[in-house]
């Protein structure tokens, strides 16, 4: 993004990612003096106690509810933008809209189809009944966002293809998630308000008019001409995610060296092979080196291992590490759709391994354009910090020395079919490292 290359943006990021009070927010935003009024600064303070999150919301941070998953590390976040700094200026009282939004993920979904159907919840009922009691006594805003993206992957071969019409491409999806999406456009009909008079979970919409709103959003969210961009964009990201990912795996499995040597392969293999660097993922490289034991959903991944249905698990891992972007451009897209002036983002997951991987990065903040839908997050920790703290910030220096990254951004940009090339290529050396002497089975493949 061009805004990001001026040094003084790059200058305020910097300050703005020490900030603890507001007062240190807005001098790190008036460091830029006023040459950029299109971005807009959230950070989370330490010391600034106002919530942005109603307490309806907020009680789902704390047991026995506590099943939210915010992006932002705390609720305590102060804004920034040069039209809202001269609004406080010249008025002594400022208010302004914040919008959120509870994103189900897919395990959620699947047992709210179960709920509307009257199905049995099993074990589950015991957390189910009491969130959904919850959400719909406080009327809370929720959507299936998060659940359609982490769909993507059962979709991804299908969206490419030329679709005759809506019907069409509606039949062509697995059966269980057409039957999940009308029930959630059942549930979110359920009239809140006569809910909580009465207990009686009533919807308004009959299934008919579900059915149609679910082939709509389907449609538009997955196979319209703005909708299949998107996605598509959002699959490369994922893609190289998951090249990373095998990557990580293959170098912790090659050998006993330390979490510093190691980290110079990862560098390296950054470099030569997926040619884009990720703050998230290299900070969750590295505490993956340090003990193999300390990332939930990769500490089954020994030695010897059977590697059937491997490279599907890591695929679903990495679409859960992709979750944070999914979340970073719903901050800049949401913003112009919703009636507030600003959007949190949050999903809510019963899913304990996916809530302690994206706790391994915790968000300060964020700047955004909102022109151009961009977003650079500020990690609560300082990335070049941490590595010099662990002894190899000098391979971060490396990577990031001028002719090492003039090297890189003069190749060709990645696709997804580049990308597929290098992860079958890393995937099959992956293989070797875990079981040296079986071949691969050529039916296993990822997808996109």
């Amino acid at each position: 993004m061009k805004a990001f290359e001026h040094q003084e943006v790059q200058l305020c990021a910097s300050i703005l990612s020490e900030a603890k009070t507001p007062d240190d927010a807005l001098i790190a935003w008036s460091s830029m003096q006023a040459k950029h009024p299109d971005l807009v600064g959230i950070i989370c303070l330490d010391s600034y106690r106002r919530s942005a999150l109603p307490p309806s919301v907020k009680k789902y941070t704390n047991n026995p509810l506590n099943y939210l998953v915010p992006y932002f590390e705390s609720e305590h976040i102060y804004f920034l933008e040069d039209d809202l700094l001269r609004d406080m200026f010249s008025s002594s009282e400022v208010k302004f809209g914040i919008d959120y939004t509870l994103m189900l993920d897919t395990n959620i979904a699947s047992y709210i189809n179960k709920l509307v159907r009257g199905e049995s919840l099993g074990g589950m009922q015991n957390k189910i009944i009491p969130l959904i009691d919850e959400v719909l006594n406080d009327d809370l805003n929720f959507d299936s966002l998060f659940y359609m993206v982490e769909n993507v992957k059962n979709v991804i071969n299908i969206i490419g293809n030329e679709q005759n019409s809506k019907i069409s491409f509606w039949r062509s999806l697995d059966k269980d998630f057409r039957s999940n999406l009308v029930s959630l456009q059942i549930f979110r009909s359920i009239d809140c308000k006569e809910y909580k008079r009465t207990s009686n979970p009533k919807p308004i919409f009959t299934y008919r008019n579900a059915a149609r709103r679910a082939i709509n959003f389907a449609y538009d969210f997955y196979a319209s001409e703005i909708g299949r961009e998107h996605i598509l964009d959002f699959v490369l990201v994922q893609r190289l995610i998951l090249l990373q990912l095998i990557g990580m795996v293959k170098i912790q499995l090659s050998s006993n060296r330390s979490a510093s040597n190691k980290m110079g392969d990862y560098f390296n293999y950054i470099h030569e092979v997926v040619g884009a660097y990720f703050d998230r993922e290299s900070i969750i490289a590295h505490k993956y080196f340090l003990d193999r034991n300390s990332i939930g959903i990769l500490n089954k991944m020994q030695k010897g291992m059977p590697v059937s249905g491997l490279l599907k698990k890591l695929d679903n891992i990495a679409w859960d590490m992709a979750a944070p972007r999914f979340m970073e451009k719903l901050i800049t897209s949401m913003t112009t759709a919703s009636e507030g002036r600003y959007f949190i983002p949050m999903f809510v997951s019963f899913d304990n391994k996916l809530r302690e991987l994206l706790s391994l990065f915790p968000v300060k903040g964020a700047i955004y354009s909102k022109s151009e839908g961009e977003l650079i997050p500020l990690p609560k920790i300082n990335t070049m910090d941490y590595f010099q703290l662990h002894g190899c910030g000098g391979y971060l220096e490396h990577l990031y020395s001028d002719p090492v990254r003039t090297e890189r951004r003069s190749r060709p940009k990645p696709t997804r079919l580049s990308v597929h090339r290098c992860i079958k290529r890393e995937y099959r050396e992956l293989r070797n490292v875990i079981s040296p002497n079986k071949k691969m089975q050529p039916t296993q493949k990822a997808r996109g």
